[in-house]
This record gives C-alpha cells, structure tokens and sequence, in this order.
C-alpha cells in the first residue's frame, strides 16, 4: 500500500474529513433557503412555555415531543430566527457524515467509509435535510450511531454497549418514530452475519417496550398524518432517485444515476471478492488436528470485523459492509410502502431519510474497489453533477412553500388595522415566524390562540361573530395554501355580502387573495387589484 493511501485511511481523516465538508456544506447559505410550513410549525412550538408545549404535545404533536423539548432549549439561548434554529440540524450532519465514516472503518473498509462520508456530506438531499429547523437530520446522526453501536453489540456484547444501544434505539423513535425500523434492518443484519441474536433481543425489546407508550398516543393524532396520500408508481422511483441523493425535482441529470452505478459496482465487488476468498479457503483448508486453537485466525466475515492492521482491509469487509448497509437502505423504506399500500398511508420520504447514510456507503465502497486515481476522477465527475441540486435546494423553489414574497406584499400593501384570513387555519403558523407582518393586521377568525388551545392553528370563531368582526373593515386579506379552497362556502359567503375580490397573488405553495368593501370599490374602480 502506497504512503498515500495510507494516509487516506487513517481515522482522523475518515472521520474529520466527512464531518468538515458536512459542516462546510450545511453552513452555505444557511439562511437562503426558505422557511417552510413545517419550519414554521418549530417556531410557533419552541416559542411557548413548558406547560404550552406540554398541551400541544398532548393534544397534535407528541412524536416530536423530543426535538420541540431540545429546540425549546435552543431557542432560549439564541433566539428563533431561522438560522439559529438550523444550526442544531448542521451539527447532526456534520456527525451523521462523520458517523458513516467510522461505519466504514469499524468494518476494516476505511475508504469505502471515508468516500461513503464525502458522498453523503456532499449529496443534495443531504443539504436539503440539514438546512432545516426539522427533526430529520437529527434522525439522521442517532441512526448512524446506533448503527455503530450494534457493530459494538456483535463484537463484544456486554452489558453496558447493550444498554447504550437500548437506549439509542430509544432516542431515535422519540426523534422519529418510524425511524424505528432500522432495528428490522439490524435484525436482518445480525442474521445474515450469524451475530447473537438473543443477546441483540435483549436489547432491542426494552427499546420497543420503552416506545410503545409513544406510538400509542400517536395513534391517538393519528389526524397529523391524515394528509398522506397513498404512494403512486412515481413516488417510487423519486424514492430511488432521493435515496441516492439528488432532490427527486428536474435539477438535470443529478448524483443518483452514477451514485446507483457506484452502489451497483460495489456489489458486484463483494460477490466477487466472496466468491474469491471461499476459492481460496477450500484450497487452502487444513485438518483441524493440524490447527491449534490459540493460531486460529481471528473470524473476518462478520459484520464486526477489523482489518488485522491498520490500514489493510481484510477480504471479508466487501461482504460485511453489504449485509448491513442493504437491510439499512431497504427495509423502512419497504415497510412503509407496504403499510401505505394495505393499511394506511404513511409513507413520505423525510421518515427513511435516515437510510441515505447506508446508500452512501454502499457508493463508498465501490469508490473504494477504483484503483485511486480513477476513483479521484469518478468523485470530481460527481461533484460537478451535485451543483444543480446544491443550488436548487438553497434557491426559493427548495421547499415546498416559500413566504417571504408573501410577507414582502403584505408588508408593503397591508394597512395597519385590516383584517386577514388563513385557509386552512394551520397557515396561522407564520404569524408566529412573521410578527412584524402579521402584528399590523387583525386575525378575524381567532377565537382562541394556539398556545391556549394546544394546538398550530388555534381556534375558530363561528360564522356570526366572523360577521361581527368583519364589520367596519375596508380591506381583508386572505392567505392560503395552493391546492386549498379559497375560503369555505359559509364564510365565502358572508365575505361577498361586503367585499369584493380586488386582487389574487399566487406564489410557491401559498397564494394571497386582496378583499375591499364594495362602495369602496365601486368609487375606487381600477385603483384595487394591484
């Protein structure tokens, strides 16, 4: 092994190398992209008091109860403007990229671990999940250690690395409670590589157990994923295209198509290399009376097992890093589908984001069986095919809706005292991110407000003090979701009977209807609808 290429596998490099650029990456831009309606959800949640978000998590929201109970403390310190509250989301990327390093070298395979950490810190959709106020990223980094924990778990499972993974497995389905299903992953892992299957039980049942009282009270808000639809073929094949780290949006070509050709290579590479080590192991074989116990050779298939020399992958690791990182990548996401399929839709891509680490490792190790200058050659390829997405995703079109032309307009067409409407209700979030906006005009339909009521949108007046409120107006503004009736038929009605539409602004994920009393628009004639 050349000097180089020693240097490439030291453990400092394949951990501080993928967690820099992680860090690097997650820090661009950090404040350009857009604050979304689940953003908004965080701020209006971390902003209340302890007992406020008590109610809320009782009453819609208890699956982020953890994240909301940590971003609560984050807020306190530096506040919840939109960067202060993605940094925790960088730092969780910067570990999860580290994390998918040290997967790689505790498998004695550090370069497919170091290129398998550049991949993930650098992929699009990686960026997409650490430049947000979300649980995801978060996610991300527990599930990639407790991935390193039960590697601990099948080569010295003693009592203490148990409990740490009990507990891990604990903190990652309060984080995300479908995040939960990597411990299937594991299991199937644990089996394929012969592991201790009842001492890895021991520590996984205490972990269920811990949970259920969680995904019962889950099942409870069960409303909170009631907007799911049922995945179409489509959704699959974005699912494939995410997993392997572009946006699933038309960014062009993207990372996906040559990450799936360095995944695909990879294993192909460890068929290989199993095929050729058990040729080998037969004509090599020995009597077992001519073998003395204590110069056995250490077991070097397993999914614990070390390179004898730093530095030197032993020939088992192709195949290792296999049997865990395919369970890893597959069966969340495959549950979920099916579930979506046969009982209810919950499938949506951010609940197996933390899967992308195992489809970057997979990319890592065929990057690692290159010889290293065409490796070099085939990572600068693409890094070049990333920009698009990089870009994309930190542009106004990198969420799913994007407010700020919506506060730019009202900020400089709202008068102070005029009314406004949100469709659905749940749109009320953004007063939350927006107060300045927000705080000039009068919220006509709140009778009560979210933090009394428990809840994101607070509670609605009915249709005869709407029409109390709605009296002396002259203007009313109407914010929504796209996709949403502009306003249901009862209070369209009795917003008819005394306004008249004089505008509509449509925007990413969210539109802006202008309402002026009717005399009003009668004597003003073209001077509304701007």
């Amino acid at each position: 092994m050349t000097e180089r290429a020693a240097r490439l596998e030291r453990p400092s490099v394949v951990i501080v190398v993928p967690a820099v650029l992680a860090l690097a990456a997650g820090l661009w831009d950090l404040g350009g992209p857009p604050p979304w309606r689940d953003e908004a959800a965080t701020v209006s949640a971390v902003g209340r008091t302890l007992p406020q978000l008590a109610h809320l998590l009782w009453s819609v929201d208890a699956v982020h109860g953890l994240y909301y109970a940590l971003m609560h403390v984050v807020a306190g310190l530096s506040g919840t403007a939109e960067v202060a509250l993605r940094i925790p989301s960088v730092v969780a990327g910067a570990l999860a990229a580290a994390g998918t390093g040290a997967i790689g070298r505790a498998l004695g395979a550090p370069r497919a671990g170091l290129y398998g950490g550049v991949l993930l810190a650098l992929m699009p959709i990686f960026s997409r999940y650490v430049q947000e106020a979300r649980p995801y990223a978060l996610t991300a980094a527990v599930a990639v250690g407790v991935t390193l924990l039960f590697l601990r778990v099948l080569r010295s499972p003693t009592s203490a690395v148990l409990a740490a993974y009990a507990a891990a497995l604990t903190v990652l389905a309060y984080l995300n409670l479908f995040a939960l299903l990597v411990v299937g992953a594991h299991g199937i892992a644990l089996m394929l590589s012969r592991g201790p299957l009842l001492r890895w039980a021991c520590a996984a049942t205490p972990a269920l157990a811990a949970v259920a009282p969680l995904a019962w009270l889950g099942s409870r808000q069960s409303a909170q994923v009631g907007w799911i639809p049922r995945p179409a073929a489509d959704d699959v094949g974005r699912l494939a295209v995410q997993l392997f780290g572009d946006l699933g949006g038309a960014t062009g070509p993207g990372v996906a198509p040559p990450t799936w050709a360095l995944a695909f290579f990879g294993l192909a590479y460890a068929a290989v290399v199993g095929v050729r080590r058990a040729r080998a192991a037969r004509r090599t074989e020995e009597p077992a009376e001519e073998r003395a116990p204590e110069h056995a050779p250490e077991r070097a298939d397993g999914l614990g097992a070390r390179a004898e020399t730093p530095g030197h992958e032993c020939a088992g690791t192709p195949a290792a890093l296999v049997r865990l990182t395919l369970p890893w990548l597959l069966v969340p996401a495959l549950v979920l589908l099916a579930a979506s399929w046969t009982l209810h839709p919950v499938y949506v891509f951010r609940y197996v984001f933390c899967c992308v680490p195992a489809a970057a490792l997979l990319a890592g190790a065929g990057l690692a069986a290159l010889p290293p200058g065409l490796a070099a050659a085939v990572l600068t390829a693409w890094l070049g095919l990333s920009v698009p997405g990089q870009l994309a995703t930190r542009g106004p079109d990198g969420r799913q809706d994007d407010p700020r032309p919506v506060m730019a307009l009202l900020a400089a067409e709202a008068q102070p005292g005029d009314g406004v409407l949100f469709v659905p209700a749940k749109v009320r979030k953004y007063e939350t991110v927006y107060p300045s906006v927000f705080g000039r005009l009068r919220d006509v339909a709140l009778a009560r407000s979210p933090e009394r009521d428990g809840s994101f949108s607070g509670r609605q007046v009915g249709a005869r003090v709407l029409a109390a409120r709605l009296d002396g107006l002259r203007t009313l503004w109407v914010v929504g979701q796209t996709g949403k009736k502009v306003l249901p038929a009862r209070r369209r009605a009795l917003v008819a009977r005394t306004f008249a539409p004089a505008g509509r602004w449509t925007f990413r994920g969210l539109f802006v209807d202008r309402y002026v009393l009717r005399h009003a628009h009668r004597s003003n004639g073209a001077g509304v609808g701007k």
